[in-house]
């Protein structure tokens, strides 16, 4: 046996001591996922990987050629699907990453990983989203529309039903909207071991330390600093209910699971 090979059994070996659980961090974005993926990746930090999401989707262009955006920031998932079951066949102990719920992924690992993640009241998670997005010109993932004409877009009706894209499981071609789509994210999260909310991070962290056997201590990162007046100014109570029907989805899975 080699050193290098010597070096990997040790490192192995050191990790199954002080790292014995894996897990599979879903973030979901603007759901506080920053500041629990980086908690997690500290308290796993000889074996962690995460998939940055403007790199893999600077990749995906590249590799691609393409030009859609729109439905690029789809397409990408697929990567970054791939790129999360490449960190578990390699045995990293922490994954945390932008990815979709995938029963490929649970059927193989769900011994071995604990899948864990944490959402937010999905109308406050729309709007973060919203002014997380917009006016950044050279962000893949930028909203160029002022927030009226935005609520108009198909886009905004994907952002609506973010939980629904990210834990139905279904091919992405199909209606993420649809209550078949819904009733399968529904499913899928309570196939999982941790759901958590953000309104109560004690509470999540209490389930972390429970399924992995560790103590996550989660900050406070990434934080939109917009001032709340502004966001009022521009968030009327007309376009607020335009919202809330455009997060009909997520808000039927929300209270699903926490009604």
């Amino acid at each position: 046996m080699g050193i290098v090979d010597q070096a990997k059994q040790t490192l192995s070996a050191v990790n199954d001591k002080v790292m014995p659980q894996r897990v599979v961090y879903h973030h979901v974005p603007k759901c506080g996922g920053t500041s629990v993926g980086r908690a997690l990746r500290k308290r796993f930090l000889l074996s962690q990987g995460t998939v940055v999401p403007e790199a893999s989707y600077r990749a995906f262009e590249a590799f691609t050629g393409r030009e859609d955006r729109q439905q690029m920031l789809v397409d990408v998932l697929d990567l970054r699907e791939q790129m999360m079951m490449y960190l578990m066949f390699e045995d990293v102990r922490c994954v945390s990453l932008h990815v979709r719920f995938s029963d490929i992924a649970y059927d193989l690992f769900k011994e071995r990983y604990k899948f864990v993640t944490i959402l937010r009241e999905p109308v406050s998670r729309f709007v973060s989203h919203y002014f997380w997005s917009y006016g950044k010109p050279h962000a893949h993932a930028r909203i160029e529309e002022e927030f009226p004409a935005f609520l108009e877009t198909d886009r905004a009706k994907r952002l609506g039903a973010t939980y629904s894209e990210y834990f139905c499981g279904l091919p992405k071609d199909e209606d993420i909207t649809s209550d078949k789509a819904v009733a399968a994210a529904i499913a899928n999260l309570k196939r999982m071991d941790v759901v958590g909310r953000l309104d109560d991070l004690p509470d999540f962290e209490r389930q972390l330390k429970e399924q992995l056997k560790v103590r996550v201590r989660i900050g406070h990162e990434n934080k939109m600093k917009q001032p709340k007046s502004k966001k009022r100014d521009i968030v009327t109570p007309e376009l607020m209910e335009k919202v809330k029907e455009l997060c009909a989805p997520d808000i039927a899975i929300w209270e699903a699971l926490h009604g």
